[in-house]
């Protein structure tokens, strides 16, 4: 079957280490789209995190965000899929990630929340090749707990948690893992927690049941956690060279690590041949 919707993940994939779309990513993506396939950035990112994504990649009109929690249709200015936390999950979340020293972050639709204390020490918690996003893009609030009142007016759509310690992880993990939320991660040092029904398998089949494409016409390239359910769900499935195991385990195929353009090499070998 001929590819007719691709779908890429953004850090540890489309961009490089230094968090950059490359010259011959972004020609196979061009060519793509000239070709009337249609390619969605696919990514644990916010919208508050993706402007200079899309400033790079400005005939890119589908977006899903948050591991799926939205799907941003930029063309029309319109989200067309919705799947924030409920408010019981991001409570109990918060109470058992607050008695850990981590770095908790809260999104919500259009900003992402730390507190003070957090965002004043964040080297000690991001991995440095994030630091100055996370600096660029974070509000710190003095207390987050006003967050999770129910007068709140924000919906909650993802928790995310940087670590330094990877027992406070486990211990984390073995706390919430009865809770109803999803938990993945797209780094060696996160965590992020959303609904149950929020994914990026399920956002991406929602998109293609919108566009009318079948699974078998999606190709889906990841390296993370939080790829693995669009790596399961795409007929043509490739994970990075620099995936994870369980992401590469998901995927029919590899392809060349982020830092030599495995996209452009994947969309040449399966969409453009």
């Amino acid at each position: 079957m001929a590819v007719k919707l691709i779908a890429l993940d953004m850090d540890g994939t489309t961009l490089n280490d230094g968090h950059m779309v490359s010259d011959q990513n972004r020609a196979a993506i061009d060519e793509a789209l000239r070709r009337n396939i249609v390619v969605t950035v696919c990514t644990g990112r916010s919208n508050t995190e993706l402007a200079p994504i899309i400033a790079v990649l400005p005939e890119v009109r589908y977006f899903i965000n948050g591991n799926g929690c939205k799907i941003y249709d930029k063309k029309m200015d319109k989200v067309i899929l919705s799947e924030p936390l409920s408010f019981s999950a991001a409570n109990t979340i918060y109470r058992i990630v607050r008695e850990y020293p981590v770095m908790l972050e809260v999104y919500t639709d259009n900003q992402i929340y730390t507190s003070k204390s957090c965002y004043d020490h964040a080297n000690k918690y991001v991995p440095a090749q994030f630091l100055q996003l996370i600096l660029d893009t974070r509000t710190p609030l003095e207390n987050l707990k006003a967050l999770f009142r129910p007068d709140w007016q924000k919906l909650i759509y993802k928790i995310n948690i940087f670590y330094n310690n990877v027992e406070n992880f486990e211990a984390i993990r073995e706390r919430c893992k009865d809770l109803p939320a999803e938990m993945t991660g797209s780094t060696e040092a996160n965590l992020e927690f959303n609904s149950l029904t929020a994914s990026k398998g399920r956002a991406l089949s929602k998109l293609a049941s919108i566009l009318k494409i079948d699974a078998s016409e999606v190709m889906a390239i990841g390296d993370g956690s939080n790829d693995i359910s669009m790596l399961k769900y795409a007929g043509y499935s490739i994970a990075m060279e620099n995936a994870i195991p369980e992401a590469k385990a998901a995927a029919k195929y590899q392809t060349l690590n982020n830092n030599e353009n495995g996209v452009a090499a994947a969309i040449k070998k399966y969409a453009l041949c």
